[in-house]
């Protein structure tokens, strides 16, 4: 005879009544006996990916605005929040409980200028530069707080941010802009060199794009825009037109593997004239 299914928790009423509710699913989901085989094999680390994934869909909602989107998201992230806090009780002291009041704590100790003493905090401005020195208090270097783990560009925004309010910075946009055409020059000269496919020229190619790519973030920085979102968008417009390419070669049964190069071309200058 098999055991009854275990009973889910019925719903909430108050936002504590649903965070006590998701706590109890995911108890549910871990139990040794009849628990979810797949859950109970999870990790913190295995539910990086999970997490990382949440967190995008969340973004695309948020970017595009969408109400259901945001609601949906939302909870999935906040559901995945509470799944890892309870690995980290299994593993560690500390849980759910913890990690709230610590950041509780955190947020009390880097606005002393709302529940301490207010002089000087006049503007935005001043709240970011305050907020920076705590955290620094905390975390020692100017570019500790800065993790490995961010994506390449916004990263490589958080760091020059933090290195220029540390004083390491161009103090003119057009600074930038010539450092980005030196590092092309600089990659323009390793690749007259040739040999793309050798093992150390390829090193230094990427090196030399690397320093490129690093030199147009702060370009974009210094625009007064982030340039994790200015490709977001060019990668949302290339989608765009190579979807008007598709639709146009589909309107003569094709693909765009059947068409050649120059056709594909017009077809695209043709798109970026309507998109």
């Amino acid at each position: 005879m098999t055991d009854p299914a275990r009973p889910a928790p019925g719903p909430s009423k108050t936002a504590g009544e649903a965070v006590d509710r998701v706590s109890a699913l995911v108890d549910c989901l871990l139990d040794p006996l009849k628990g979810c085989p797949w859950d109970r094999e999870q990790t913190l680390y295995s539910l990086t990916e999970d997490l990382l994934e949440e967190m995008y869909e969340l973004r695309e909602a948020m970017r595009l605005d969408q109400a259901g989107g945001v609601l949906e998201e939302g909870g999935d992230l906040g559901f995945i929040l509470v799944f890892l806090a309870k690995l980290a009780e299994k593993k560690w002291s500390f849980g759910l409980k913890e990690m709230l009041d610590g950041a509780a704590d955190k947020m009390v100790y880097r606005h002393p200028h709302v529940f301490g003493q207010k002089a000087g905090i006049d503007s935005s401005s001043d709240v970011l530069d305050l907020w920076h020195r705590l955290k620094r208090r905390k975390r020692g270097g100017v570019l500790e707080s800065v993790p490995e783990a961010m994506p390449a560009l916004a990263r490589c925004h958080r760091l020059s941010a933090k290195a220029a309010r540390a004083g390491f910075d161009w103090p003119e946009v057009r600074e930038v802009r010539a450092a980005l055409d030196r590092e092309l020059n600089e990659l323009d000269e390793e690749m007259e060199k040739g040999d793309f496919k050798d093992p150390q020229r390829a090193g230094r190619l990427k090196h030399e794009l690397g320093d490129v790519l690093m030199a147009a973030a702060n370009l974009a920085r210094h625009l007064g825009f982030s340039g994790e979102k200015a490709l977001n968008e060019a990668n949302d417009r290339f989608v765009s037109r190579f979807s008007y390419m598709e639709k146009k070669l589909a309107e003569n049964n094709r693909k765009p593997e059947e068409a050649g190069l120059e056709e594909l071309e017009r077809l695209w200058q043709e798109a970026k004239s309507s998109i």
